[in-house]
C-alpha cells in the first residue's frame, strides 16, 4: 500500500504546504490518492472517472488548503471534497444514461454465470463483485453511503461528517441500499 504518514507529520506537510510548499503537497497527494481513488472508484464504477475526480479533488484541496482547519480530520475533508464531486459527476445525464444501459447487459452475463448453487460458484472475490455491482444501480444517496460505510468501513459518524447528511438519514439510506442489495441477490439465487 501507500507510504504511511502519522498525524505530526501530516500537520506538518500541512503547514507546509499552505505556504505554498508544492514538495510537501505532493507527498500528501502520493499518501491519499489511493484512498480517493479507492472511494471514487466504488461510487462511480469507472477507473477512468475516478482517477478524473480524484484528480480534480486534489486541484480543490491545493486551491482551499489556506481554509483547512487542522482539527479537522483530513481524510474527513479530503472525502468530503472528492464526494462532492462523484455527486456532480453521477449528475451528468450523459454518465447516467450510460451506467443504466449497461445494468442490463451486465445483469444479463451475471444471471448466465448462475447455477443451482450461487454460493459454492461464486468465491468471495466474485461475491463481492456482484455486490458492487448491485451497488451501483442504487441512488445516488444510498450508493454513497453504502461505498463509505460497507465498502470502506468508516463510521457512521464519519459518513456523516463526510456527506452533510444527518445521522438518521445515513442509517435509512444505508438500510434501504442493503436491503435493495439484498434483495437482487436473493433474486438473482431464485433464477437458478
Amino acid at each position: 500500500m501507500q507510504n504511511q504518514i502519522t498525524i505530526d507529520e501530516l500537520n506538518g506537510l500541512l503547514e507546509k504546504a499552505k505556504k505554498g510548499d508544492l514538495r510537501a503537497f505532493e507527498t500528501i497527494v502520493r499518501t491519499y490518492q489511493r484512498y480517493g481513488l479507492v472511494v471514487s472508484f466504488r461510487i462511480l464504477g469507472s477507473e477512468d472517472d475516478a482517477k478524473d475526480v480524484v484528480q480534480e479533488g486534489f486541484i480543490r484541496i491545493w486551491r482551499n488548503l489556506k481554509n483547512y482547519d487542522s482539527r479537522a480530520k483530513f481524510t474527513t475533508w479530503m472525502y468530503k471534497i472528492i464526494i462532492n464531486l462523484c455527486y456532480d459527476r453521477l449528475k451528468s445525464e450523459k454518465r447516467r444514461k450510460a451506467m443504466f444501459d449497461n445494468i442490463t447487459d451486465e445483469t444479463n452475463e451475471i444471471s448466465k454465470l448462475c447455477s443451482a448453487d450461487v454460493e459454492k460458484e461464486f468465491s468471495k472475490k466474485e461475491t463481492a463483485a456482484i455486490i458492487k455491482y448491485y451497488s451501483e444501480g442504487l441512488p445516488e444517496k444510498q450508493r454513497i453511503v453504502f461505498a463509505l460505510r460497507d465498502l470502506e468501513d468508516l463510521s457512521v459518524s464519519e459518513v456523516v461528517d463526510i456527506t452533510g447528511m444527518s445521522e438518521a438519514s445515513v442509517k435509512t439510506n444505508l438500510s434501504l441500499a442493503r436491503k435493495d442489495i439484498r434483495n437482487k441477490i436473493i433474486g438473482l439465487k431464485n433464477e437458478k
